[in-house]
């Protein structure tokens, strides 16, 4: 299928199926001629000289590698460049409620995909260093949003591109790791969180499904974040930062034909995605713990019992449950105010622009302290283990 806005993609279980067991080839070809120059014990190098900086040194550019970073800043042909900014502006306006729906929205909903999900056990990212995975996302976040980024030669290209290196890397390690173990059929709620297991049922790592379902959790997921908290925008709004996802993914390596184009579109595919994923698992149901118990190191303890709540509030009861948060207690009944206060403080902003650069200017600042006070004042660095068995 073309990737022309005008085609619209069709989408059903059988192709969802098939996108199980397809990843990223040239990417992976790529990561495993990068591998075969160096120390067959040295699986960290690519992490060490690639993953964890900008830009990788010229000597280390395997001809695969080198050319991919090329042809990540040449533009695809469907792409408008103002509907890219535009998009960008919605996020930057919008940018403190974009946190918010990431944190309980769109980051919990992904763990209740019980199959996508193991991928971030094996590498023990999140498990470990809840904060830092957060940190690393926020930060992708703010990087693709800023002015220019998009454009060719634009820094969040680089991000973006690093981030698909990154995935190609784990379906290495996974493949080749002597510490996993390889079965053919495991249901993943029987996957204990410490073991390093690997099901053939599960399709590839980092697949072409669990790729788009990340995807829709930074679009189509955020959107019913925002009109469960009382966020106004327009439909223009929203086609906007569609098209600037369009071109996140792109760069991402999703298969085009699996890209939604509007939010309808959009809308239907998570809902077959979240059927056909959505289960409990040990994995998730760890991760979700990890997320609750992060946000409660920056809370104090009397404010506890509204983090539960807001994550079902946002997730709805039956996502809920298979994450195993406890049931809605009597913090529930401040959604209503709060919503209320949303609508009046963000009304106007999508028709105002000296309003709309108020709040993106401000919101940016906001967030940029926040970060780095979390860190303590360092950028965080997109690193994984350089065995899976190591602990990040």
């Amino acid at each position: 299928m073309s990737d022309s806005p005008d085609d619209t993609p069709a989408v059903d279980a059988a192709v969802l199926d098939r996108m199980r067991e397809v990843a990223d080839p040239p990417t992976d070809a790529a990561v495993a001629a990068y591998f075969a120059t160096i120390e067959a014990d040295d699986p960290g190098r690519l992490f060490g000289r690639l993953v964890r900086h900008t830009t990788l040194p010229p000597e280390d550019q395997v001809p695969e590698i080198a050319a991919l970073l090329e042809a990540a800043h040449d533009p695809p042909d469907w792409v408008d460049a103002a509907a890219v900014v535009r998009g960008q502006q919605f996020f930057n306006r919008l940018v403190a409620h974009h946190f918010t729906a990431m944190y309980l929205s769109s980051l919990p909903g992904s763990y209740a995909a019980a199959k996508g999900v193991q991928v971030l056990h094996m590498t023990s990212r999140l498990r470990t260093d809840t904060e830092r995975r957060l940190n690393e996302t926020a930060q992708l976040l703010m990087d693709i949003a800023t002015p220019g980024a998009l454009s060719a030669g634009g820094s969040g290209l680089d991000r973006i591109v690093h981030i698909r290196l990154m995935h190609a890397a784990v379906r290495w390690l996974i493949a080749n790791d002597p510490v996993v173990d390889h079965v053919d059929d495991l249901d993943p709620p029987q996957v204990q969180t410490p073991d390093l297991v690997w099901s053939a049922s599960w399709g590839v790592p980092a697949n072409q499904e669990d790729l788009v379902g990340t995807w829709l959790t930074f679009t189509a997921v955020v959107y019913d974040a925002f009109d469960a908290s009382g966020v106004t925008y327009t439909e223009q709004d929203v086609a906007d930062h569609l098209h600037m996802w369009r071109l996140v993914g792109h760069h991402l390596g999703i298969d085009p034909s699996l890209i939604p184009h509007t939010r309808a579109e959009a809308a239907a595919l998570r809902d077959l995605i979240w059927q056909r994923q959505h289960a409990p698992s040990a994995s998730g149901q760890a991760m979700m713990a990890a997320l609750v118990a992060q946000a409660h190191q920056h809370m104090p303890r009397f404010a506890w019992p509204v983090m539960p709540t807001s994550f079902r509030h946002f997730l709805g009861d039956h996502v809920a449950d298979i994450l195993a948060l406890p049931p809605a207690n009597w913090t529930r009944h401040v959604f209503t105010p709060l919503n209320a206060i949303t609508r009046v403080l963000t009304r106007g902003k999508e028709t105002n622009p000296l309003h709309g650069r108020i709040s993106a200017f401000v919101g940016r600042h906001l967030m940029n302290g926040i970060l780095d006070e979390m860190r303590g004042g360092e950028r965080p660095s997109f690193d994984i283990p350089d065995h899976l068995a190591t602990d990040a």
